[in-house]
């Protein structure tokens, strides 16, 4: 099953903004949110959201950065992956996070998406 923006958008009205990461992952464990869908909200940065559609829009980057990365050749180098993102016009976060990523190839979307998302935590 993929992520869903409207399974998101279905938790978001019970959230209080200003909201930080936490209290939207927090309402979407309540809400019993799918595996994919929580995954992708678990990756979204973790800073103070303004609003839902804050939210949906941190949601739909990151998703659409996990699907760039689902389907495309393997392996491949960090510096490829930056180069798609930019193509693709992927959310400078997220290509922040991946030039923050070891300079190395990559030999799946989950290996990517492991290796960086901690750093994405971090912007």
């Amino acid at each position: 099953m993929q992520a869903s923006v409207t399974e998101v958008q279905s938790i978001l009205g019970n959230v209080k903004y200003p909201a930080t990461k936490k209290q939207v992952i927090d309402e979407a464990r309540r809400r019993n949110i799918s595996g994919d869908t929580m995954q992708t909200l678990e990756n979204i940065p973790n800073r103070e959201y303004s609003s839902s559609d804050d939210v949906v829009e941190e949601f739909e980057s990151f998703q659409s950065a996990v699907e760039a990365f689902h389907t495309r050749k393997y392996p491949a180098s960090k510096q490829e992956l930056v180069n798609e993102a930019r193509n693709l016009h992927i959310r400078d976060v997220i290509i922040r996070a991946l030039e923050a990523c070891p300079d190395k190839e990559y030999s799946s979307p989950a290996e990517v998406i492991s290796e960086c998302s901690a750093r994405l935590q971090s912007r």
